[in-house]
């Protein structure tokens, strides 16, 4: 898979959100905000919360 094809399939997958989302930018907001939240814990959880000690 090349990256013009995740580009489509991300063009496909967000397009119709976008029309929500500029309609009420709060809740992309939040979205962003859990989903940037979301990556940040994964990081945590891997670099501090490892279980071998």
């Amino acid at each position: 898979m090349s990256a013009a094809t995740g580009i489509i399939y991300l063009d496909v997958l967000v397009r119709p959100f976008f029309k929500v989302f500029m309609k009420f930018p709060i809740f992309g907001f939040f979205l962003l905000i859990a989903l940037y939240g979301f990556v940040g814990y994964l990081v945590l959880k891997s670099t501090y919360l490892t279980d071998n000690y």
